[in-house]
């Protein structure tokens, strides 16, 4: 069962490769900086897909040896998704959609613009109704020789079944012999455990090997992460819809 939900996570990913090439052509075509699709009060079943590239402004995230930023990668990766979310007419918004960030002035210290930012989205999440998050971020580790993707999930409902979907797709797509399980996202991250709905947190790869950070800054793997993520999302609408926003349960 599991291998022909995988198998159908795959070919979707594949065609969703595909179609990130148009959309690009799509936000050219429309001249849009962003497109931000907000569901209409008769779709209010619809789910909302919400993209939240980790950290920005004057938090880098994590930095590999040679000087990559997170919050680049984050951010590269979360605009392919919200393109390929566009072009399926996917409600989605973007926690942020570039690298700078406003800060209001009594936000003096690193530590309250980094309060600031996390708690304006977490507010931002939780006001939007039937919402889903991806929150994208990058691994680091003391051992160089590590490398893949971690999906992570928040304790709310539908979030595990989400990550491990999520997870056994970007496994079979990117890394087809690594086998890597889900985990619940450790209490430390404020965001994941301040929203209420479904979530997971994608630790896209690991900074601190070498060879993968040249992956991650391609832009062809972004796509294929990107497609994978999505893939994982489309997989998992029914559940958000049957488990957390109402109606029977497929399972």
């Amino acid at each position: 069962m599991r291998g022909r939900i995988w198998g159908r996570g795959i070919l979707l990913c594949i065609a969703a490769v595909l179609l990130l090439g148009l959309a690009g052509v799509y936000y050219h075509a429309r001249g849009q900086a962003h497109v931000a699709v907000m569901a209409t009060s008769d779709q209010s079943a619809e789910v909302i897909l919400i993209i939240d590239p980790g950290h920005g402004g004057v938090d880098g995230g994590a930095v590999s040896p040679a000087g990559i930023y997170e919050r680049e990668l984050n951010l590269a990766i979360g605009l392919k998704l919200e393109a390929l979310a566009a072009l399926y007419g996917i409600p989605v918004e973007m926690t942020r959609r570039t690298a700078d960030l406003d800060y209001p002035e009594d936000a003096d210290s690193i530590r309250a613009k980094k309060v600031v930012d996390t708690r304006a989205r977490v507010a931002q999440i939780n006001a939007a109704p039937n919402a889903v998050v991806i929150s994208i971020h990058q691994n680091m580790f003391a051992d160089t020789g590590v490398s893949g993707p971690q999906v992570l999930f928040a304790d709310t409902d539908a979030s595990k079944e989400f990550a491990q979907t999520a997870q056994g797709i970007l496994i079979a797509a990117l890394q087809p012999k690594k086998e890597r399980c889900p985990l619940p996202v450790p209490r430390s991250v404020y965001l994941m455990k301040h929203i209420d709905c479904p979530a997971i947190l994608v630790e896209c790869g690991f900074l601190s090997n070498p060879w993968e950070v040249l992956l991650l800054e391609a832009d062809s793997y972004q796509r294929k992460l990107a497609a994978s993520l999505f893939a994982g999302f489309m997989q998992s609408q029914d559940l958000f819809i049957a488990r957390y926003f109402g109606g029977s349960d497929p399972t």
